[in-house]
């Protein structure tokens, strides 16, 4: 199979080697020397839309390659210059075209306070993807990357699960700066609840990746961007916040770069540390024989958590069309928790107490992740194309410590002994993967690209499992385990894009994925193995209907592997009567996605899509006998969802702007639930807004909320909710101070029901999400230059470490 796609990559590209054209020209400073590391644009004249770019040599060239006929706009900008603009037009096909010296000219206007006179907007629709504007909302600065999400239209957090799902799926893929974060699925949650909105500059949803991304994630990328101060010279920006709840909140971030004309050495580290609760209460009626069991259960929680996140890096121009790049990245999470929950046992839903007990609770979750990249990028002379290239090392390390003392209350005659349980649970995931890309842009307006990439994973999770009388506490040999997972994929991609008239835009791609796993339990001695292949295909299709008007459909077809930890089949206790399973023999979920957009002026958007999903993986909360329920991973069937999102900007006077998005969805579910089968459908939606105000000499403001329907996820029943958040900004020179107030009503909770004739979970749980914060930023240096794109290859691995 590979040899076949090498051979049809080829048989593609050959004739495609000559059809490339060069637009080259020379930059010098007012002195006429050449002017080095200076920014060069190339626009779309019609709509100002950058179609390339690049930066001077230190010679003052520059080259730009793969410019269809059209007419554009050439923009030249560098700190201290003033911006020179030149429109041009390329007639014929293959026109070589350069462009004469461009002489800068020095800025002479001097700084005065910031007078800001309209904001971008916090969210913005584009044709192939949703963005968030983290760094100009007061609001979301002050906040953590979880909260920010959970702001976002079609994006939810499942905070008691650590799950994050976009438009109702989950299977979502994270990046960070278009790398894959290298974290197991709770872990990923970690590592947002501790990373500051100071350190982001923007969040980009894509619901309908191409073919050159990796095919796992049926529910789509949120791809998050760091700030970057890449200018020549050196810069950099420092944030600070502070605030309280219930608890108190600290977070900061810094990021340092030093570019010179051949070497670019870039740094950031940011921190978070903050105190939270949990007010966690259900109620459970589970069959006891002929009868019932009504179950109460209140506990409250109090967490503490801490994170650091760093990066450091080194890029180095070994030659006008080499670059060599050296990358690591690390991040330390801990999350303790302490917590105490009253249970008691009814056989009638006011009756006498029958059983009562009391639980102490303390759990402490510890884990560091360190990645080292190898990249390079490869510019072929005479337009022949783009190769680059990644290696990358990966080691994940998790301590898990869970411990529940458990006294018994009701009865108190004969009196019972306390009780104990233990769970000590290390995790070690070690990732490698190697991966290369090849692009050419031709003459005749179109692109190819071409990518192969392989990973390997291995995980060992040893768990051992103590309980017995307090102070005595045995190993289960039963419920201990042992388990190790490998697992290597191996893909091959090709991608085309261009040009079928002067109106219409089409992208066709096909992946081809083989991967082969081995789940094995140690101390079980079982084995699952599996070998598969997988052909993805994708096809997106963009046309101008008119100078307002665009369209745009696209289709993939993706995969939702497991992830590792929900391979293995060990039990970890939530309480005495709750813990969670995994499942050795979860297969993959296969969605196919569609789209329909439809964009008005590119600003106002409306989106159609649906997907259809086999082998549901869903986590459903079950009863294993009388009192105690399991919640484990399982393919419970089939769903299909359709979705209508709205997005637009209004302009409601003067320095007031509103921007909202309004999402309507139709879920159908058939899946078998305590060996039932089920149908369930609904209709839910959810509005979000944010206002905008400009009041002048520096002082912007927000609002925003959000309010959802109810609405349901297979057995999951969900009531209304809704939230709103307040800012306020000052701005002068380079500082800027904001003030923000989180959830002003204290009503972003999680409520759900479950109610089946088998099984009923009603559950609420309350956060310390009120919180007031206070944040300043300070940037310094250039902030104009802006350095090729790091990348690392392991697109997905650690994502599933969980």
């Amino acid at each position: 199979m590979k040899k076949i796609l090498c051979i049809l990559c080829g048989a593609i590209l050959f004739p495609l080697l000559s059809f490339c054209q060069i637009i080259t020209g020379k930059v010098i400073d007012p002195d006429g020397r050449p002017a080095a590391g200076v920014n060069v644009l190339v626009l779309r004249a019609k709509d100002s839309v950058q179609l390339n770019g690049t930066a001077s040599d230190h010679r003052g060239a520059f080259t730009l390659k793969g410019i269809p006929t059209g007419a554009y706009l050439l923009t030249v900008s560098s700190v201290g210059y003033a911006v020179f603009y030149m429109p041009f037009l390329l007639k014929e096909k293959g026109q070589d075209f350069h462009i004469p010296s461009i002489s800068l000219r020095r800025q002479t206007a001097s700084l005065q306070e910031v007078q800001v006179t309209g904001k971008k907007s916090f969210i913005e629709q584009r044709i192939d993807r949703m963005i968030v504007n983290v760094a100009g909302s007061i609001i979301s600065t002050g906040s953590t990357a979880l909260e920010i999400l959970q702001k976002t239209p079609g994006i939810s957090i499942d905070q008691q699960n650590d799950l994050l799902r976009l438009r109702g799926k989950e299977g979502v893929i994270v990046q960070i700066d278009g790398k894959q974060t290298y974290l197991p699925a709770e872990q990923v949650v970690a590592m947002l609840r501790n990373m500051p909105g100071g350190n982001i500059d923007r969040i980009e949803i894509i619901t309908n990746p191409s073919a050159k991304y990796d095919a796992a994630g049926n529910a789509g990328i949120i791809d998050i961007r760091l700030k970057k101060n890449n200018s020549t010279g050196t810069n950099g920006s420092v944030s600070l916040s502070g605030g309280s709840g219930k608890y108190d909140r600290e977070r900061g971030s810094f990021q340092l770069n030093h570019k010179t004309n051949r070497f670019n050495f870039f740094t950031s580290y940011a921190f978070n540390h903050a105190g939270d609760y949990w007010d966690f209460r259900f109620h459970r009626i589970l069959q006891d024989g002929a009868g019932k069991n009504f179950v109460h259960q209140t506990s409250p929680v109090i967490m503490h958590n801490s994170g650091h996140n760093a990066k450091a890096g080194i890029d180095f121009q070994l030659s006008p069309f080499t670059t060599l790049g050296l990358l690591w990245t690390g991040s330390w999470t801990k999350r303790e928790e302490n917590s105490s929950a009253s249970t008691d046992f009814r056989h009638e839903m006011e009756g006498p107490v029958y059983l009562e007990t009391s639980t102490r609770k303390t759990t402490s979750t510890a884990s560091s992740n360190q990645l080292g990249s190898f990249n390079f990028l490869h510019t072929f002379k005479k337009g022949r194309g783009q190769l680059s290239g990644n290696l990358d090392v990966g080691r994940f390390n998790r301590n898990f410590f869970n411990a529940l003392s458990i006294a018994t209350v009701i009865p108190s005659d004969p009196a019972q002994p306390l009780m104990g349980l233990l769970s000590i649970m290390p995790t070690a995931i070690n990732i490698f993967t190697f991966g290369a890309d090849y692009n050419r842009s031709c003459r005749n307006g179109w692109n190819l690209q071409a990518g192969w990439k392989s990973s390997v994973v291995r995980s060992s999770n040893d768990m051992k499992l103590s309980q017995g009388e307090s102070g005595h506490l045995k190993i289960d040999s039963v419920l201990s385990n042992n388990f190790v997972y490998k697992e290597s994929i191996h893909a091959a991609y090709l991608n085309a894009s261009g040009k079928l008239d002067s109106v219409t835009e089409v992208q066709a791609g096909l992946r081809i994925e083989q991967t082969l796993s081995d789940a094995y339990s140690v101390t079980q001695a079982k084995e699952v193995k599996r070998n598969y292949l997988n052909f993805f295909p994708s096809v997106f299709i963009n046309r101008k209907l008119s100078g307002q008007h665009s369209l745009a459909f696209s289709y993939s077809y993706r995969i939702n592997r497991p992830s590792y930890q929900n391979l293995n089949p060990v039990r970890s206790y939530l309480d005495p009567y709750a813990y969670f399973k995994g499942n050795a023999f979860l297969r993959p979920d296969y969605t196919h996605s569609f789209e329909f957009k439809h964009g008005y002026k590119d600003k106002i958007f409306t989106l159609l899509g649906a997907s259809f999903t086999n082998d549901v993986i869903f986590f459903i909360l079950q009863p294993v006998d009388s009192k105690t329920s399991e919640r484990t991973p399982a393919n419970i069937g089939k769903s299909a969802s359709y979705d209508l999102t709205v997005t637009a900007p209004v302009k409601v006077t003067k320095g007031w702007a509103l921007q909202w998005t309004a999402v309507g969805t139709f879920a159908k579910y058939n899946f078998t639930y305590i060996d039932s089968f089920f149908r369930s459908k609904q209709l839910s939606g959810k509005l979000n807004a944010t206002n905008s105000f400009v009041f002048g000499n520096g002082w912007t403001a927000e609002l925003s909320g959000w309010i959802s329907t109810p609405a349901i996820e297979s057995v999951w029943r969900y009531p209304w909710l809704a939230s709103a958040d307040a800012g306020i900004q000052k701005a002068y020179h380079s500082l800027k101070v904001k003030f923000s107030l989180s959830d002003l009503f204290h009503s972003d909770i999680v409520s759900a029901k479950i109610k089946t004739p088998q099984f009923s979970n009603d559950v609420r749980i309350k956060f310390d999400t009120r919180v007031a914060l206070l944040d300043v930023i300070y940037n310094f240096g250039n902030q104009q230059m802006k350095n090729r794109q790091r990348k690392t290859g392991s697109e997905e691995e650690l994502k599933r470490m969980n």
